[in-house]
């Protein structure tokens, strides 16, 4: 049996961090992965894995090895399935990306233009995300949570800020000048919100503001870009992320409250891959276009 086989089941253990889902990356049986692991293990002197209860815990020569070997052998899986297309080039397929609507709408769309690169977008939860990823039917998607696995790789975008906002018709002539000022006007004020649950507004009135949330929901809509026109409308007010209002306020159709946006903590993004399939230069170059910055 060809070591590089060995190899490869090391790779697809190491980023599932178990042996059956590497096998079954492998297209081989849970005993015949481990009777590989075992081969590489005698053939190079040292154990790879301990196996603990959340699964296979890389060893630091376990750690060396894939360092070692993981991107030549992506780059020779990219290879072979070049060969495998025959001699005529296969088009490049789209980047499948997967995010919430709002960010793309806001934050991908711009950076896309003037690039040659063909993508298809879903929309979800991050755990949906997460799931369409790992299973390989999306190629990155874009989060505001750390990956669950070693098997996804992700990189920081850059950090997401909240604007309390209202609309002219609602905020009051006056400036608010203080924390105690605000948190007086927005008692009882009609609260426009993205869930029923309002994870990140109920931490904004107790660490912030300094009691529970006593605004009234008085409308409940899982889009962003719904929220942000209505409280254009004045339907409410509502604490949103910097990007879904920034033209809204650019063009005075909304107005910021007070700022906290010093007092809220960051949200930071995400742009997740599986380990490895950042070797197609689609892949790479998308993720360079979500890097870059717009004007």
């Amino acid at each position: 049996m060809a070591r590089s086989d060995w190899l490869r089941t090391f790779v697809a253990v190491y980023r599932s961090g178990s042996v059956t889902e590497g096998a079954a990356h492998r297209g081989l049986t849970q005993p015949a992965a481990s009777q590989q692991l075992a081969a590489l293990e005698r053939a190079l002197g040292e154990s790879l894995f301990v196996r603990k209860p959340t699964g296979m815990e890389p060893t630091r020569r376990g750690r060396e090895l894939y360092v070692s070997v993981a991107e030549p052998l992506d780059g020779l899986e990219a290879v072979l399935r070049d060969l495998d297309a025959g001699a005529v080039p296969a088009p490049e397929p789209p980047v499948r990306f997967g995010s919430s609507p709002e960010f793309l709408a806001a934050e991908v769309l711009p950076r896309l233009v003037g690039l040659d690169l063909a993508v298809s977008a879903v929309f979800g939860s991050d755990p949906e995300l997460f799931a369409d990823l790992d299973r390989g039917e999306l190629d990155v998607i874009v989060t505001s949570s750390t990956p669950p696995r070693r098997s996804i790789g992700a990189v920081t975008l850059r950090a997401n800020r909240f604007v309390l906002v209202a609309s002219p018709l609602v905020a009051p002539l006056s400036p608010l000048r203080s924390v105690e000022e605000l948190s007086t006007w927005l008692g009882g004020r009609s609260w426009v919100s993205y869930s029923l649950e309002l994870p990140r507004t109920r931490r904004f009135w107790l660490n912030v503001l300094g009691r529970p949330f006593a605004a009234r929901q008085q409308l409940v809509v899982p889009d962003l870009r719904a929220v942000l026109r209505a409280v254009e409308l004045g339907l409410g007010v509502s604490l949103v992320p910097e990007f879904v209002c920034r033209d809204a306020l650019a063009g005075a159709r909304v107005v910021e409250l007070f700022p906290v946006s010093h007092l809220t903590p960051e949200e930071p993004w995400f742009a997740c891959t599986r380990q490895g399939d950042t070797v197609r230069s689609a892949v790479r170059g998308f993720i360079a276009a979500l890097h870059s910055n717009t004007t």
